[in-house]
């Protein structure tokens, strides 16, 4: 069950996005006027995939996950945000839906923000406008990056990318792989599950990796890199 929270003031705020930080008091407090903020705990849905989308969702504190939903529960996790990011940015402009679903990996404070007030600060903050490109162009450019793996690697090449962009120094604050389980790293690799445990096992007796539980750290981060250049 969602948990309306004591709402942070966008003025006092001290997780607030580079973007948020060209904005002047006024605009702030417009943003504050025209947000709700909500806890969303540990495996909570944050949104559906093809659901209508009325807010642009912004990561206050947490950590979610984003996937596409496919039949047969053969999902594609997409990628994982982090605090200070956006989620539904699309639906400003383009089709007024969320386009993948998302859910909370821990507790996470999303503030849900009014399309019509994010897109009224977009026209008139050129620098807002700017920073708010910059992290989509960052995104987009992770996404490519991710179609080609899918689109020419074999499983080995798979889960190696899947593997070093899940312990990228991005989530070095996170123990980003208690979080997981076989399926999420199988569901980022698009492999099965059973695939996943098999190489798993063959990197760890390799010495490429250590596991200890669902834990999981990368020993030879060179030879790894390898495997996904190798595809």
């Amino acid at each position: 069950m969602n948990d309306f929270t004591e709402s942070t003031n966008c003025l006092n705020c001290a997780k607030s996005s580079q973007c948020f930080k060209q904005l002047i008091p006024s605009e702030l407090e417009f943003i504050n006027e025209n947000k709700t903020q909500i806890l969303y705990r540990k495996d909570e849905n944050i949104c559906k995939q093809s659901a209508f989308a009325s807010y642009v969702l912004y990561i206050a504190d947490g950590l979610v996950k984003l996937y596409l939903e496919s039949p047969n529960n053969k999902n594609i996790n997409i990628k994982i945000l982090k605090t200070s990011e956006f989620i539904g940015l699309s639906s400003i402009y383009g089709d007024n839906i969320y386009n993948y679903s998302a859910i909370a990996l821990k507790d996470s404070n999303i503030c849900l923000i009014e399309k019509e007030s994010f897109r009224k600060l977009l026209n008139n903050n050129g620098n807002f406008a700017s920073e708010i490109i910059k992290w989509y162009c960052n995104n987009e450019k992770q996404l490519f990056n991710k179609i080609k793996s899918l689109g020419h690697k074999q499983m080995h090449g798979r889960l190696a990318d899947a593997l070093l962009y899940l312990s990228d120094e991005a989530f070095n604050q996170e123990e980003i792989f208690l979080l997981l389980s076989r399926k999420d790293i199988s569901d980022f690799a698009c492999i099965s599950t059973e695939s996943t445990v098999r190489l798993l096992a063959e990197l760890k007796n390799e010495g490429i990796i250590q596991m200890d539980g669902k834990h999981i750290k990368i020993l030879d981060r060179v030879k790894l890199i390898n495997i996904s250049k190798k595809g």
